[in-house]
């Protein structure tokens, strides 16, 4: 397995998961959500009458739209593992996540996602070994802290990439892939989720060398990766040790590999008041070189045309890392200068890929559409690992990771598993 670090890389080890047992009719549907960030108050009140049971009632409490105790979501966790609404798996294990998918916004086009859960050690971005891609915000991670501090517990996964282009530890999670799943769920119309579990010792020690050679890259996660960090910080500023604060529950996958789909997230501009659409598209469009649609960097819409455009090549030269990808462009300059004075950048609506963009731009939610193209692997690995992070809302990774199918109360790893 390849990987751009030299030096350490992330340890893992294996844990024992808290899955929900299942019983008195329940089933994994009922109890699963997707992750906590995606989810809207309308969705967040069906899932908490879809079952007393459901992840929702802890990863987001009993209230939509309105801040809920803390302690009392830390309550309802202990009273679930007391009576066996969830239970702890027997054996220490990693797990292997499949996820068979539709593409959004592919038509007819499937993936089949691997993913390795495990606990990952926690560093200091500073460290270098584990690399965001984007930046976070004080106010998630002080709700997000709150809530790990109440609950001393892991209730979602957090996203991370490693690059095996050769496609090693993939082959090696496909072996593990046999008989009956875990659990199965059909999250979303056609796309199902299974989660095995992997008890073989020769196959840990694979896995932690593999690893271990690697440098990943947060994909989904930022936020409780930094809340972990900051549970940790501050246990030990106060003099506290809390078993396990240095380890997260993870799930890893391969940046390189054919199951993960790195889609785009177009931008909605809105003019301001008196300004004339078509006037205003014809002069920005003078400023970007026309393209094919293979060739461009994007494509310009509005409610009556679409153009396939490029940004000229000497500004392209003229920007080095990430601000010369089409996503800072976009906004440092097509925004930032050409569009300075007709369109604030405040009232811009983003549209993860075929989410209703079309619609909100037939509707008049906004102007000038901005039809962007997917982050390259490369040009992912190429800013993170130069020590940068993309503009906000640049990266949507697909498929999301289903809450529920796993859980940690926060222990120290059982190391004699791989002895």
């Amino acid at each position: 397995m390849s990987s751009s670090s030299t030096g350490r890389g992330l340890e893992v080890a294996p844990f024992r998961a808290l899955r929900f047992a299942l019983a008195n009719g329940e089933t994994a549907a009922r109890v699963t959500s997707p992750p906590y960030d995606v989810i809207s108050p309308e969705e967040h009140r069906r899932l908490l009458v879809l079952s007393p049971h459901n992840i929702t009632h802890l990863t987001l409490g009993s209230s939509p739209g309105q801040p809920s105790s803390y302690d009392e979501r830390g309550r309802l966790l202990e009273a679930w593992i007391e009576s066996g609404v969830l239970r702890a798996d027997e054996d220490p294990s990693f797990y292997v996540n499949v996820i068979d998918y539709p593409v959004p916004g592919q038509a007819g086009k499937r993936a089949r996602f691997l993913g390795l859960v495990g606990l990952g050690r926690l560093h200091p971005f500073t460290d270098g070994i584990v690399l965001p891609h984007e930046q976070t915000f004080p106010k998630v991670v002080d709700d997000r802290l709150r809530l790990l501090e109440a609950t001393r517990a892991n209730l979602e996964n957090i996203f991370l990439l490693y690059s095996d282009p050769e496609r090693a530890l993939d082959r090696l999670l496909e072996a593990q892939v046999k008989g009956a799943p875990l659990v199965r769920v059909e999250a979303r119309p056609n796309e199902y989720h299974e989660l095995y579990a992997v008890n073989d010792v020769a196959v840990f020690i694979q896995i932690t060398e593999a690893l271990g050679r690697q440098r990943p890259i947060i994909a989904d996660g930022h936020h409780r990766y930094t809340t972990s960090l900051r549970l940790l910080t501050e246990s030990r500023s106060r003099g506290e040790r809390i078993p396990g604060a240095d380890w997260q529950m993870m799930t890893f996958a391969n940046l390189r590999g054919d199951g993960l789909s790195i889609l785009a997230t177009h931008r909605l501009a809105k003019l301001k008041p008196g300004s004339n659409p078509d006037s205003v598209v014809e002069s920005l469009l003078k400023r970007f070189e026309t393209a094919s649609e293979a060739d461009s960097d994007l494509q310009i819409e509005t409610r009556s045309r679409r153009v396939a455009v490029r940004f000229p090549a000497a500004l392209k030269s003229s920007k080095q890392g990430v601000a010369r990808t089409a996503y800072a462009l976009v906004h440092d300059v097509a925004l930032g200068e050409w569009l300075h004075g007709l369109a604030d950048e405040k009232d811009i609506r983003y549209f993860k890929e075929a989410t209703g963009e079309n619609e909100a731009l037939a509707r008049g939610d906004g102007d000038i559409l901005f039809r962007m193209k997917p982050v390259s692997p490369q040009e992912l690995e190429d800013v993170v690992r130069g020590g940068e992070v993309f503009p906000h809302k640049t990266t949507y990774f697909y498929p999301k990771l289903w809450s529920g199918l796993a859980l940690w109360k926060l222990a120290e790893p059982e190391r004699l598993a791989l002895k």
